[in-house]
């Protein structure tokens, strides 16, 4: 017994002293890796960085809207143009609507700076575990970065450019200008850019009137806005949506009461057209070739608004009246 207790004593100080070894060099290797990481980083800065535009240069890009013609009186005549868009601030963003696209896309959008290392591992862990996309890579600025400034290269140079531009971009911008500028500028198919249009392309209302549900499904949209896009793929938008939906509830950006209701909502979409509220088709034409005579294809795409002297209620009689009119004379 006594022999046990001689050999543990002896014993005892050197495993403290293998503990510590072992403990030293893991410290080592961590601050090694770090300070590799740190110079790895500052080297691809001064490689990549020179050939960065600026991020205020956002401000200059003009995003294409189409030609819009009023009556005297405000009432929307014709829109005419390629692309639907309808530009909003942030103000005009229900929570709700926020929340879905940050539920969506990059959950920690409103702490991290510009690039999310917790959302690069989490997608890749999701990518290696069911070989399919959920909340990518790429957070919301660093899409913003890539949709102003680059091409969808599958570069890894393109990424470093893309990583720090967003970083540039989180600097110049506030969060709230960030998503904006996001929500005006993206592509949700059927020729509807920004989430104004396409909450009026899919289900005929402004953004104030659009549930959880539609809110959700908008945001589903985004990543391939071919396949879920609620009115050619109504089954794929639905699972997309419910997966947004989810991820609201994980989130705790929804209540389950919330959550379940959105969830048994049925996915109701069709294809709309602009909201026009005056029937003047004559006129519009005018206006149309007048523009395009001044100003050339920009017509279609510079935000043009033409406000004519058409009065709206004197046209609206003028349209019942010519229409009685034939109507008695057939």
């Amino acid at each position: 017994m006594q022999n046990q207790d001689t050999s543990d004593a002896q014993n005892s100080p050197a495993k403290r002293r293998r503990r510590l070894r072992w403990a030293l060099f893991c410290i080592g290797l961590l601050v090694s890796g770090a300070m590799a990481l740190t110079a790895g980083v500052i080297g691809a800065w001064y490689f990549v960085a020179p050939g960065l535009p600026a991020a205020e240069t956002i401000r200059e890009i003009p995003l294409q809207i189409p030609l819009r013609i009023y009556s005297r009186d405000g009432r929307l005549i014709e829109e005419v143009g390629e692309r639907r868009r309808i530009l909003i601030t942030y103000d005009e963003l229900r929570p709700d609507l926020v929340n879905a696209f940050v539920a969506a896309e990059d959950s920690r959008f409103f702490t991290h700076p510009g690039v999310d290392p917790v959302g690069i591992l989490r997608a890749a862990m999701n990518y290696l575990r069911s070989g399919s996309r959920g909340q990518g890579g790429s957070t919301i600025t660093q899409q913003l970065a890539r949709d102003y400034f680059l091409t969808r290269e599958r570069l890894f140079t393109r990424k470093l450019r893309e990583a720090f531009l967003a970083y540039k971009i989180e600097q110049e911008f506030s969060k709230q200008e960030i998503m904006a500028l996001f929500l005006n500028k993206m592509f949700f198919g059927q020729r509807a850019y920004g989430v104004a249009a396409a909450a009026q392309v899919y289900f005929g209302k402004p953004l104030a009137n659009i549930s959880i549900a539609e809110a959700a499904t908008l945001a589903g949209v985004l990543p391939a806005p071919s396949n879920y896009n609620p009115v050619r793929s109504p089954a794929n938008a639905r699972m997309r949506r419910d997966y947004v939906l989810g991820r609201m509830r994980e989130l705790d950006f929804i209540s389950e009461d919330e959550y379940a209701a959105a969830r048994n909502e049925p996915v109701v979409s069709q294809l709309h057209g602009t909201a026009t509220e005056l029937s003047a088709p004559y006129v519009a034409e005018m206006v149309r070739r007048e523009m395009l005579k001044r100003y050339g294809e920009d017509t279609y795409s510079a935000g043009f608004k033409v406000v004519t002297t058409l009065d709206s209620t004197m046209q609206r009689s003028a349209n019942y009246a010519l229409r009685n009119g034939l109507l008695e004379f057939t």
